[in-house]
C-alpha cells in the first residue's frame, strides 16, 4: 500500500498543508500516524486507496506522466549500494515470510526475463510496475524504486530485503506520548475492569477537554492493545483488575506438602461448605444447608460430617463426634482455619482470638485437650493449605449436581428451571439430603481411586489407603469407650455462678436454663457446665475450684414463656411455671422448718436463769478503813446547801404525789 505525506496530498488538492492536517484531525480524511522518515516524529500519512476518487485519479495520472517524462537512469544509479546486512538461512523465517520471499523472487525473475527482450531495459519498468499493481492489487506495495531495492537484495541473497517490514521494522518501539499512556493505564488498571474500547473512548474525551494539545498524538486503539500485551506484565493486570488474592494465588510460588512421613489419623483437616442444593426445611422453606466435614490428610478419606443451617461450633463438634463414632478413632491433631466456628473456647480454645478484650480470664479444659488432640491454625486467606477445599469442588460435581435442587455455585451456573422446581416443590427435603449423603460420601467418594502424590498407593481407593496406613506398625490407634467418649466429647460452658434460674448454655443466641429442686440452696456458687450437644435434656455441673462433679441439672424449658401467647396456652404455660416455683418455695420452707422446728425458747427466762446462776458471785467487798460523813458536817462545810437539798427533796415528793393522784382518778373513770 502506498502512502502520501501531508504535503503531497496538499499539492494534489491544491491547498495548504494545514488544511489537510485539519481534515485528518477531524476525521474527514483517512490517515494513519507514522514516523516521519527524516525527523522521526509522528506525522500523518494518507493511503492512496483511501483518497477521494478525484485525488486518486490525479495521483495515478501524475505517476504515469512522471514515469514517461522522467530522465532515463542507468541501472548502476538505480541499484544504489546497500548497507551491510546480516543474512539468515531460509528456515529462520516464518511460513508467511517464506511465502512472501518466494513471491518476490518470482516477480523479479519475471521482470528480468521481460527486460532481457528489450534493448532499452529501463523503458519497460513503468509498464511492469503497472502490470503488477493490476495483477496483485493492494496485496503488495510496488514501485520502480521498490522493485530495484528488491532486486538488489535478490542478487545478494538477502531475504530480509525481500520481506515487507511495514508494521514490523519498528516492532517494540512506540511513538505514543508517555503522558497519554500513563493516563490510559490509570483508567485501565482499576478493579471495575473496563474494556480497552471503553478506556480508549474515555481517554479521548478526557484529553479533548483537558489536554487538547495531546489529542492529535493519541494513536489507534489497536496500538494501546499491543502495548498492553507487550509491556504490562500479566501479574500487574491481575493485581489491579482482579485483586491481590487472585494475583498471589495465580503468580506467586507455592509450597508442596510431603505426605510420605504422614500416617492415617495424624492430621484431620476441617472446613465448611455451603451445598449447591436447594432443599426444604422442616418448616417447608427452601434453603441451602451447610456441610461441616473432616478429611484425613494422609488418605483423603472423609471421616466425619454434619449438616446444619449455618456453620457453627456445634456443627464442628458434631462432625468430629460422628467421625469418632464412625470407627475412625481419635486423631493426633486437627487443622482448622480461623473461623469462629472452630476457634471456640471449649472445643480447641480461642487461638489468636484469645487476646480480645471480651475474652478475659481462664477457661475450663477444652475437649481436644482432654482427648490429647493438638490444634493447628491455617494462615489467614490461605486456602491452598487445606486440600479439603479441592474435595468440595469434587463434591459439587459428583454429589450436588445429582440432586434435582442443584442451584449452581454462581448465578451463571444456576439452571433455568430451578425457580419452577422450587415453586412446584420438586426439590428434596433436608431429611432426604442427609439420608443420601452418607451413601454418596462413603460409596461415591471414599471408595474412589486415591488421587494423592504417593506412587505406592497407585490403583488403591482412598479407604484402602487409610486401612493400610492405620494398620502399619508405626501407628498407634487411639479410641475410647462409649461412656468415656460421651464425657470427653461433652461441650463445656464458661465459668459461671449459679443463678436463681440455675445454670445456662447459649444456643443460637438464646439461653437454655437447667436446674433441679435444690438450685436455690446453691445460688452464687462458681461452677462450669458440660453437656452433650446431641442430647440437651440434661447437663453435668462441675465445681470451678476443684473440677469435681457436683450435680446433674435437668432442662427447665418452663422458665421461657413467650409474651404473646393465646389465652389458654399462656395460662397453661404460666401454670406449669408457677407449680415449679411453688414446689421450690415449699422446699425452702421445709428446710427452714428443719432448722427451726423446736419449742420456742423464753429468752427472758433464759437470761434470768443465767443471771440467777451468777448471783452467788455478786459480793461487795468493803474496805477495812471507813470515813463516815454526816449531814451536819456537810452543812458546816457548805452553808445553806442542806436546806436547799431538803427543800428540793420535799418538792420532788410533792410532785410525785400529785402525778399518782391523777393516775388513780383516770383508773377510776
Amino acid at each position: 500500500m502506498e502512502y502520501l505525506t501531508v504535503k503531497e496530498v496538499a499539492e494534489l488538492k491544491g491547498c495548504k498543508p494545514q488544511y489537510i492536517q485539519k481534515l485528518a484531525k477531524d476525521g474527514k480524511l483517512d490517515a494513519v500516524i507514522r514516523e516521519h522518515p527524516q525527523n522521526h516524529k509522528p506525522c500523518y500519512m494518507f493511503p492512496v486507496s483511501s483518497l477521494p476518487d478525484d485525488l486518486r485519479a490525479k495521483y495515478y495520472g501524475r505517476l504515469k506522466t512522471d514515469s514517461r517524462t522522467a530522465p532515463e537512469l542507468k541501472e548502476s544509479e538505480l541499484l544504489k549500494p546497500r548497507k551491510k546486512v546480516v543474512k539468515k538461512p531460509f528456515e529462520a523465517y516464518t511460513a508467511e515470510e517464506r511465502k512472501e520471499i518466494a513471491l518476490w523472487c518470482g516477480i523479479i525473475r519475471e521482470w528480468q526475463d521481460l527486460r532481457a527482450k528489450y534493448k532499452k531495459k529501463t523503458s519497460v519498468d513503468a509498464d511492469f510496475v503497472g502490470k503488477c499493481r493490476l495483477e496483485y492489487g493492494e496485496s503488495i506495495n510496488i514501485s520502480i524504486d521498490i522493485l530495484y531495492r528488491k532486486y538488489a537484495a535478490f542478487r545478494e541473497n538477502d531475504y530480509d530485503g525481500l520481506i515487507d517490514k511495514r508494521g514490523g521494522w519498528n516492532k517494540g518501539i512506540s511513538f505514543m506520548n508517555e503522558d497519554v499512556w500513563k493516563m490510559f493505564t490509570r483508567i485501565y488498571l482499576v478493579s471495575s475492569r473496563p474494556t480497552v474500547s471503553r478506556c480508549y473512548t474515555d481517554l479521548k474525551a478526557w484529553c479533548a477537554t483537558n489536554f487538547p494539545e495531546l489529542y492529535s498524538s493519541i494513536p489507534s486503539e489497536r496500538t494501546f492493545r499491543r502495548r498492553i500485551k507487550n509491556e504490562i506484565p500479566d501479574c500487574v493486570i491481575e493485581f489491579t483488575r482482579y485483586g491481590k488474592k487472585s494475583c498471589f494465588d495465580k503468580y506467586l510460588e507455592y509450597i508442596e506438602r510431603d505426605y510420605t512421613d504422614l500416617n492415617a489419623n495424624d492430621i484431620w483437616i476441617a472446613d465448611n461448605h455451603t451445598l449447591d442444593v436447594i432443599s426444604l426445611s422442616s418448616e417447608g422453606k427452601p434453603h441451602r444447608l451447610s456441610l461441616t466435614a473432616y478429611m484425613d490428610a494422609k488418605s483423603g478419606v472423609i471421616v466425619g460430617w454434619n449438616l446444619c443451617d449455618n456453620p457453627c461450633s456445634q456443627s464442628t463438634l458434631l462432625a468430629f463426634r460422628a467421625a469418632v463414632l464412625n470407627g475412625y478413632g481419635i486423631p493426633l491433631g486437627v487443622y482448622f482455619d480461623n473461623g469462629s466456628e472452630f476457634l471456640t473456647h471449649d472445643i480447641a480454645g480461642r487461638g489468636h482470638r484469645k487476646k480480645a478484650s471480651w475474652n478475659k480470664g481462664d477457661d475450663p479444659p477444652t475437649i481436644l485437650s482432654l482427648l490429647g488432640v493438638t490444634m493447628t491454625n491455617a494462615l489467614v486467606k490461605n486456602a491452598k493449605a487445606k486440600n479439603i477445599e479441592r474435595y468440595f469442588l469434587t463434591f459439587k460435581e459428583f454429589i450436588s449436581k445429582a440432586f434435582s435442587g442443584y442451584s449452581g455455585g454462581t448465578i451463571l451456573e444456576r439452571p433455568e428451571d430451578l425457580a419452577q422446581k422450587v415453586k412446584n416443590g420438586e426439590i428434596p427435603t433436608d431429611e432426604e439430603v442427609a439420608e443420601l449423603l452418607s451413601t454418596l460420601i462413603n460409596g461415591g467418594y471414599n471408595c474412589k481411586e486415591y488421587g494423592g502424590k504417593e506412587k505406592r498407593y497407585k490403583g488403591m481407593t482412598r479407604i484402602e489407603v487409610w486401612n493400610e496406613s492405620i494398620n502399619s506398625a508405626e501407628v498407634s490407634f487411639r479410641d475410647a469407650d462409649d461412656e468415656d467418649l460421651t464425657l470427653l466429647l461433652a461441650r463445656t460452658s464458661r465459668y459461671q455462678k449459679i443463678q436463681r434460674n440455675g445454670v445456662h448454655i447459649e444456643l443460637y443466641g438464646k439461653k437454655v436454663w437447667f436446674k433441679d429442686e435444690n438450685t436455690a440452696f446453691h445460688v452464687g456458687k462458681e461452677v462450669y457446665v458440660r453437656y452433650d450437644p446431641a442430647e440437651l435434656d440434661e447437663v453435668r455441673v462441675y465445681d470451678k475450684a476443684t473440677d469435681q462433679f457436683l450435680w446433674v441439672y435437668k432442662r427447665a424449658d418452663y422458665l421461657n414463656v413467650p409474651y404473646n401467647v393465646k389465652d389458654e396456652e399462656g395460662r397453661d404455660k404460666i401454670a406449669v411455671a408457677m407449680s415449679h416455683i411453688a414446689r421450690n418455695r415449699k422446699a425452702i420452707m421445709q428446710t427452714v422448718a428443719a432448722y427451726t422446728d423446736s419449742d420456742a425458747i423464753d429468752v427472758l427466762a433464759a437470761r434470768i436463769n443465767e443471771a440467777a446462776s451468777n448471783m452467788d458471785k455478786m459480793k461487795i467487798c468493803r474496805p477495812k478503813t471507813v470515813h463516815p460523813i454526816t449531814a451536819a458536817e456537810l452543812n458546816a462545810e457548805h452553808p445553806g446547801r442542806g436546806e436547799i437539798i431538803a427543800v428540793s427533796i420535799a418538792d420532788e415528793l410533792a410532785a410525785l404525789k400529785a402525778v399518782n393522784d391523777k393516775l388513780e382518778k383516770v383508773k377510776g373513770a
